[in-house]
């Protein structure tokens, strides 16, 4: 990872837990482009952070992982057995040596650098900066949080399965919502917010003209 010369220290979580029912295997390593999907995720996301933790699950074997990513990229197994989000952000985020966190799903394969330093500079001074669409929806997925009020959130909540990522935004004292449009300068289709949620997606993601 390439060190820069930030405000504050930047490390990132990487949510990688679990099989998908519709892949068969953890999505996390489909092949797209010649590469499993989550190291594209970290190839566009490494410049903007100092740290990276991909999370997996509790009784994943760890090794396959280890074998497609780059040496200074550590893998933390899920503190609980249950699969959820937010076990996997609490189970990263307490190994970062940093202020701000990146969080990430394991299956976005075209999210932009300059998408990342957005979200960077948008949480300086809040808990959280999280993308929000013109209809509501928010990407709390694909957000920076504050590590410290961040880790007493979680902790407070006691994360179970059913926990959703809105309970840990309502502890958050200052959250800080951007507009998706704030993205389009640097992101005109939005790719970065794309998911690989099934083979049909994988098949679309293919296809995408290539820029």
């Amino acid at each position: 990872m390439l060190s820069k010369h930030h405000k504050y220290k930047r490390g990132e979580v990487i949510l990688a837990g679990g099989s998908s029912l519709r892949f068969g295997k953890n999505k996390a390593l489909i092949m797209l482009d010649g590469k499993p999907l989550i190291r594209h995720v970290i190839d566009n996301s490494i410049e903007t952070v100092e740290q990276i933790i991909v999370t997996i699950g509790r009784k994943e074997d760890p090794r396959p992982f280890l074998e497609v990513l780059p040496q200074n990229v550590k893998v933390a197994k899920d503190l609980r057995g249950y699969k959820n989000p937010l076990n996997g952000i609490l189970s990263g985020i307490m190994f970062l040596n940093a202020e701000y966190c990146l969080v990430l799903p394991c299956d976005t394969p075209y999210i932009k650098r300059e998408v990342l330093e957005i979200l960077f500079r948008e949480a300086d001074g809040y808990d959280s900066a999280i993308p929000i669409w013109p209809n509501g929806y928010i990407e709390p997925l694909i957000a920076v949080y504050r590590v410290a009020p961040t880790v007493e959130a979680l902790r407070l909540i006691g994360v179970d399965k059913n926990s959703k990522a809105d309970r840990l935004i309502s502890l958050l004292e200052r959250v800080r919502y951007v507009d998706i449009d704030r993205f389009i300068s640097v992101d005109p289709c939005l790719t970065s917010f794309l998911n690989i949620n099934s083979p049909l997606d994988l098949t679309f993601a293919e296809n995408m003209p290539r820029r």
